[in-house]
């Protein structure tokens, strides 16, 4: 079963504030599999509630709003993910979404200014669809963004015969093999077979571009280098950061100390049509301002991995990724510093910072970071700086417990983490509305298409 969170736009209303949705999910081709839809993200209860299609119809005043999809294949089938198009002819670039339990934002254009809400309009607003399928194609994870992927035929049945093609995007990344779900090694590339049973073709591959790491049976770590890359839903990327001083008030303003105007408060921008600022205004916070303890954050990231980003990661077993040359881009307030130059000697490092704070050294010993006066980090790892006139000094740093808790072991505790709000991009930067890729949207990941 996949879950799919859709965001759409929608028409509007002409002089209202008010945006009417009218979208609908079809199961394709029809009798291979059902489909259920809720802009309440309510699940189905029962087989009954899903169907060959599905409309949701409601209006709300964002133009941005989310409709959950689920998706149930017939017996024997599988889903090959959600389309703009059940045409014959689909390809796997008119997909939005594939996986299991997908978040997924896709916006749409509104017509013209004069649509209007009576009879919803003549059409939906949007529609996708759900392709069931006997086999489909896929890259080994972590490399999913390593080639591109074909199948002759997205919507394929036994008896079709078809043809699957991998095509490396780099020179730098080798074809080696497909493997069946038995586990069958098939070297051919294309590979054209007729269908039998439901499989899923996996793409193997190998290269300078690729790096593999084994952790055994699960292990942390400290990790940096020169090329970016996407981490796969299998390993785990944490950051160590400074705990943020920001709280918010009785409106949920963001309340922070603004160092242009000497206080604490928020800034509130107008904006002109085309959506840039016009102008600012600083509101000063009157309310008793909490006390914070220095501190730090162990912080769970996505899945953009950028060049030069210091990062700790967790997984079990042996795991590949996909490297992709990029400018350094670390992660800003990260306390770990990345060795991508070459090793680094703890004791060739000054004990004292620009203004002559004293700073403390951590390095790795396979589960926390511990103090270190002495002692050399590998190239491509990563070390802690602390500096004493903002953090305690402990001997040790628990980064995370067998759990995987995200939360590193405070010293003092530091104020609880301020609640998320707005719409941000998977670097951290905020932003007024969704940009096409990753955005985080409350507590969720969302893709958006276009």
């Amino acid at each position: 079963m996949l879950l799919a969170i859709l965001s759409i736009s929608a028409f509007a209303e002409t002089d209202t504030n008010y945006y009417w949705f009218y979208d609908r999910v079809e199961a394709a081709p029809t009798g291979k599999g059902v489909v259920y839809a809720s802009e309440t993200n309510e699940p189905p209860t029962s087989d009954s509630d899903y169907a060959a299609f599905k409309e949701v119809k409601f209006n709300t005043h964002s133009s941005f709003e989310a409709l959950a999809v689920w998706a149930k294949p017939a017996a024997g089938y599988q889903l090959a993910g959600w389309f703009t198009s059940a045409a014959a002819d689909v390809t796997m670039e008119d997909g939005v979404a594939v996986g299991e339990e997908t978040t997924l934002s896709v916006t749409t254009e509104q017509v013209s200014e004069d649509d209007t809400v009576e009879g919803y309009g003549i059409t939906p607003d949007a529609t996708y669809y759900a392709i069931f399928t006997k086999v489909t194609v896929r890259a080994e994870p972590g490399l999913e963004d390593a080639a591109d992927l074909e199948i002759s035929k997205i919507a394929n049945d036994t008896g079709d015969k078809i043809t699957i093609a991998a095509s490396p995007v780099s020179e730098d990344v080798q074809f080696t093999y497909w493997t069946d779900s038995k586990g069958n090694k098939i070297t051919e590339n294309p590979y054209t077979f007729t269908v039998s049973d439901m499989d899923t073709y996996t793409a193997h591959f190998k290269g300078d571009a690729i790096l593999t790491i084994d952790f055994g049976e699960g292990k942390y770590v400290p990790f940096s280098n020169s090329y970016a890359t996407s981490l796969n839903s299998n390993v785990m990327g944490y950051r160590i950061e400074e705990q943020k001083q920001t709280f918010y008030d009785d409106d949920y303003n963001e309340i922070s100390f603004d160092e242009s105007e000497n206080a604490w408060g928020y800034w509130v921008n107008e904006y002109d049509d085309e959506g840039l600022v016009t102008s600012s205004t600083f509101i000063k916070y009157t309310g008793e301002v909490p006390t914070f303890d220095a501190s730090y954050k162990l912080s769970q990231f996505g899945f953009n991995y950028y060049a030069g980003d210091a990062v700790i990661l967790y997984s079990k077993g042996v795991q590949s990724f996909f490297l992709q040359a990029d400018d350094p881009y670390p992660w800003s307030g990260s306390l770990l510093v990345p060795t991508n130059e070459g090793a680094v000697d703890i004791a060739s490092l000054s004990p004292k910072d620009d203004d002559g704070n004293d700073i403390t050294y951590y390095t790795f010993d396979g589960q926390d970071f511990v103090k270190a006066t002495s002692g050399t980090v590998a190239k491509n790892e990563c070390y802690l700086v602390l500096s004493a006139k903002d953090f305690p000094q402990p001997d040790k740093i628990l980064v995370a417990n067998s759990e995987l808790a995200v939360d590193v072991k405070e010293v003092p505790a530091a104020q609880p983490a301020p609640q998320f709000k707005g719409i941000y991009t998977i670097d951290g930067k905020q932003v007024e509305a969704p940009v096409k890729g990753i955005n985080i949207i409350g507590d969720r990941k969302v893709w958006v298409n276009k």
